[in-house]
């Protein structure tokens, strides 16, 4: 390829120097022919002035041509007056009488001076006879109109380029020879190489057989890469249709992952659910004997009428006090929808504390609210943000059933909220700080993966923090946990914070 190409640029550059060559040297003749015929005119109008007789009949005119033609160096000479035959030098050749017969025709019907290159070629190194004719146009008071006709040769005028066109062809070629090796050079460096490069590349491909492309045929490095290139798009379409079934069997797995990841959150919540209605046995028991209670007092017909109002009033207080725990677990065990919405997360925090308050576990520990945060609001599925602030904060309060305080006090739940900027954009920080056993570096470590527990047999599934995890970083958040130096575990929960509190609902996977 290298040699073609190298050629045919060659082949092209000698041919744009061989047509600028011949342009130039036909310009070059024609304009330098005219100024000859320039000069000689001037000759020739000093002497008709002077010399020219009143009548081309006369012995005189004969005399005068004849001396002119040998004066100006003129091959042949003729003179015409209007209306009468040509007078010309002797032994003048038919053809060249014929030529100048024209030439005075033409001087004649122009009115005024011609010149006519006769016998010109088009290059002037080949040998050839070359010719130029002056038809003079004289005009002069007092006398008739008169034509003096003259043939110059070019031979001796032409000879003397020659030698210049010599000098011009040899530095064309010498530039021809400079422009082919820098266009050779430029050429390696801006196609060649790249093409090597290229078939290099293609060579190293290999196909599913794992036989190289370009061994596979023959030919150039073009007919080569076009066959490489016509087996890799081929192997494009194969590796793309590939990918396209990859991509759906990826998006059935993923789906399926979905899937499983809300299995494991209501199964979490359920566990949730069970142990909290467990709990809250005890807390229902009270309200409705309260109510049995005052049922027995109204059954009484000695009590007025003030007495069965107070009554009445104060077991439905008791009534709708186990309806309102009652309803938070059903909310609570309810399936979630999916669907995000603006919440504050101050409300729902107090949603869950008002939920597990009532429950033993957190018999003895004095939970310490310190909701700093000017900007609360989250795009979150409120469900999974109760489910995850229940999880760790029922973490935090088996922590500290776990490891009594020794006083009437088992321990302090501290939950913190504040605001942090970080890459420009705002977060709420909610932290749960416990003062229970603490954690061990294990239990740091791998607090957040599935099924991990330090809790005894039966009393957990080890899917809470795991469970939390998901749906935090699902929500675009952050959790960690981490161990106190002083005791006890520290929990941060960072979520973006929404600018906004209207609710622009969509669906969260």
């Amino acid at each position: 390829m290298k040699l073609r190409t190298t050629l045919t640029i060659g082949l092209l550059i000698a041919l744009a120097t061989g047509m600028t060559f011949f342009v130039v040297t036909l310009f070059w003749q024609r304009e330098s022919a005219l100024g000859f015929a320039g000069k000689k005119e001037e000759v020739l109008a000093l002497r008709v002035v002077h010399l020219l007789p009143k009548t081309a009949e006369t012995a005189a005119a004969a005399a005068f041509l004849t001396a002119d033609v040998q004066a100006t160096g003129a091959l042949v000479g003729c003179l015409q007056q209007v209306g009468q035959p040509l007078l010309c030098t002797d032994a003048t050749p038919a053809a060249t009488l014929a030529a100048l017969q024209s030439v005075s025709a033409q001087t004649m019907a122009a009115g005024h001076t011609i010149r006519s290159l006769s016998g010109v070629q088009w290059s002037a190194f080949l040998p050839h006879q070359r010719y130029l004719d002056i038809g003079l146009y004289i005009d002069k008071p007092g006398q008739q109109l008169q034509i003096l006709a003259l043939r110059y040769p070019l031979a001796d005028h032409y000879q003397a380029m020659q030698a210049m066109q010599r000098y011009i062809a040899g530095y064309l070629g010498l530039n021809f020879v400079i422009v082919l090796v820098l266009g050779f050079f430029r050429l390696h460096h801006q196609l060649f190489r790249p093409m090597e490069r290229l078939v290099h590349m293609s060579d190293s491909y290999r196909d599913e057989s794992g036989v190289p492309f370009l061994t596979l045929r023959g030919g150039d490095e073009l007919g080569q890469l076009s066959v490489a290139l016509q087996q890799m798009l081929a192997r494009i379409t194969a590796d793309r249709t590939t990918m396209q079934q990859q991509m759906a069997s990826l998006e059935e797995a993923n789906q399926q992952l979905i899937a499983t990841r809300e299995e494991m959150v209501r199964g979490e919540k359920l566990s949730s659910v069970g142990r909290l209605a467990a709990g809250l046995a005890h807390e229902i028991g009270n309200p409705i004997g309260i109510v049995q209670g005052y049922l027995g007092l109204l059954q009484q017909h000695d009590i007025s009428k003030a007495e069965r109002h107070d009554f009445c009033t104060r077991a439905g207080q008791e009534l709708e006090r186990v309806s309102r725990l009652v309803r938070q677990l059903l909310d609570l065990a309810r399936p979630s929808t999916g669907v995000a919405a603006v919440i504050d997360t101050h409300e729902v925090l107090e949603e869950v504390l008002e939920l597990l308050r009532p429950q033993s576990l957190l018999t003895g520990i004095r939970i310490e609210l310190h909701l700093q945060a000017e900007q609360s609001l989250v795009h979150v599925v409120q469900p999974h943000l109760f489910q995850v602030l229940l999880n760790c904060l029922i973490n935090s309060a088996d922590a500290m059933q776990a490891h009594p305080a020794g006083t009437g006090e088992r321990g302090v739940l501290t939950v913190h909220t504040s605001n942090q900027i970080t890459d420009n954009k705002q977060q709420l920080v909610l932290t749960l700080t416990d003062t229970g056993s603490g954690l061990s570096a294990e239990a740091a470590a791998n607090a957040f993966d599935p099924f991990f527990t330090t809790k005894a047999p039966g009393k957990g599934t080890g899917l809470g923090l795991s469970v939390s995890y998901a749906l935090i970083t699902a929500m675009g958040g952050e959790i960690h946990l981490a161990d106190q130096p002083k005791g006890g575990a520290k929990l941060t929960i960072v979520l973006p914070v929404c600018q906004s509190d209207h609710n622009n609902e969509n669906h969260v996977e």
